[in-house]
């Protein structure tokens, strides 16, 4: 694993113990990351760069081995050849319970201050975290998460229905709540994401409306998840939000996207303490160097470096989970990844795109898929600083070819470096399909979720038990409610 450095603008005290839910134990019953003011514009920023800085390493550390995209010659025992450790998710839910704790003290803190524009964006982020844990784990505390100052240290699991229907309920009263005639008047310096203050032009707040798009993206995100749960009415919500822009504003392009600017400067420094660490022993494989080359992409030379052999250049990749070290040189990540400035997704304009064509594509919505896969992967290219070539999408390898498969292996790329969204998405479609090198052991597969770290088994056993039970077991072969 990379070494890695969260700065937490001075304000947080370093983690030295895994807190469970939200504290589990009465020694942990105050949360050392937790944040105590006065007005709930205090907490936004901490909240927002340490999300956005875990889920970059995140993506680093697991996703980008495990989806056989980055390839390691330091081990042939790692994510890359699915060897899973048990604890591999164990700072997933620390990390994402402990901001959990900070959201509600900021959504506490602006419900008796009455800042409608606080509280929505506390759901919006709120809800947006629970999505990651149920997505990764399933079953996950919610309704009696971070309630450990009312002396609740064994919270019981919600399970991913329940969880999934109060995001989906929680986004729809946070677009309601939203006020584009108010910013947000306690972040004087403007908030990470969009710089929003309380300045207002022609009176109405750039930056709340920006926020509006982000909680309905993340609306449709989560109902593209469950389409085919039953239960939940998906398929109808997300047909209404895309007949209704005007009630439900989605991201229309880049400049919208929840895209975290990192400048470099203390305190927004890099995920990574050392950026020579990002290409220590990491090499890109042939299954991600070689669609990028079929189709003539131009984000190859911002994701890659060039390998020499025999005195050629070229862009080439190792087979991943392979048995042998091959004997050749491969590209390596591009090291400029990783050097700030940098923009940290949350979530981006082309996933949004791309999860219209994908109802296009099934005829669940009235529109065209191949305009709105177009615009998808345009997006994701000029979001890297690319230019789409005028004939791009004349070669036969990119053309919109009808099949959900094709908009699944864009999005696939579209997702780089956005937390597991890349994982989950394979989970739910089965697309793209990845390679299996033969240095892969018989018996480890793409694993469906998280183990539930071992602690819950000590400090919270009777709801561990329960959620084991429900889940049909807690093994990494335990397939979610929306999943193939």
């Amino acid at each position: 694993m990379k070494t890695t450095k969260t700065i937490l603008f001075g304000l947080l005290a370093t983690i030295t113990l895994l807190i469970t839910s939200c504290g589990n134990f009465d020694t942990l019953n105050t949360d050392p990351t937790r944040l105590t003011s006065s007005n709930p514009g205090t907490f936004l920023n901490p909240v927002l760069y340490g999300m956005a800085t875990y889920n970059w390493n995140r993506y680093d550390d697991y996703t980008f081995p495990l989806l056989q995209s980055e390839v390691s010659t330091s081990s042939t025992t790692g994510v890359g050849w699915y060897f899973i450790s048990d604890a591999a998710g164990d700072g997933t839910w620390t990390n994402y319970y402990q901001w959990l704790n900070n959201i509600k003290s900021m959504q506490t803190v602006a419900e008796t201050m009455h800042e409608n524009n606080y509280i929505a964006v506390a759901m919006t982020l709120r809800s947006w975290i629970f999505q990651l844990l149920a997505d990764s784990f399933g079953d996950v505390p919610m309704t009696e998460a971070c309630r450990g100052d009312e002396q609740l240290f064994t919270p019981k699991f919600d399970t991913q229905k329940t969880i999934y229907q109060n995001v989906i309920n929680d986004l729809d009263s946070a677009n309601n709540l939203f006020n584009t005639a108010s910013g947000l008047k306690y972040n004087t310096g403007g908030e990470l994401l969009y710089s929003t203050d309380a300045t207002l032009t022609g009176g109405a707040s750039a930056g709340i409306l920006k926020w509006k798009k982000f909680c309905n993206s993340l609306r449709m995100r989560v109902l593209l998840r469950v389409l085919n749960v039953d239960g939940l009415n998906a398929q109808a919500k997300l047909v209404e939000m895309v007949g209704n822009p005007t009630k439900y504003p989605v991201f229309s392009s880049n400049s919208d996207a929840a895209l975290l600017s990192v400048s470099g400067v203390s305190p927004q420094l890099a995920p990574l303490t050392r950026s020579q660490d990002f290409t220590a022993y990491a090499y890109l494989s042939e299954f991600f160097i070689n669609n990028l080359k079929n189709w003539n992409d131009p984000r190859l030379p911002i994701f890659a470096t060039q390998a020499t052999n025999s005195g050629v250049k070229s862009y080439i990749g190792y087979p991943s989970g392979y048995k042998v070290v091959p004997s050749f040189n491969a590209s390596q990540p591009n090291v400029n990844l990783a050097i700030a400035p940098m923009k940290l997704t949350l979530m981006n304009y082309a996933e949004v795109e791309l999860i219209k064509a994908e109802l296009a594509q099934r005829g669940i919505i009235a529109e065209d898929a191949k305009t709105h896969y177009q615009n998808g992967v345009s997006a994701a290219i000029t979001q890297w600083g690319g230019v789409v070539p005028a004939n791009y999408f004349s070669n036969s390898a990119v053309a919109y070819d009808g099949t959900l498969e094709r908009i699944m292996l864009q999005k696939f790329y579209a997702l780089f470096f956005c937390d597991c969204q890349a994982w989950y998405e394979i989970n739910r479609t089965g697309y793209p399909v990845l390679p299996r090198g033969d240095g892969v052991a018989v018996g480890n597969n793409l694993p469906h979720r998280y183990k539930y770290p071992a602690v819950l088994q000590r400090t919270n056993m009777k709801n561990y038990q329960a959620a084991k039970a429900n889940m049909g077991g807690d093994d990494f072969s335990v397939k979610l409610i929306w999943q193939k």
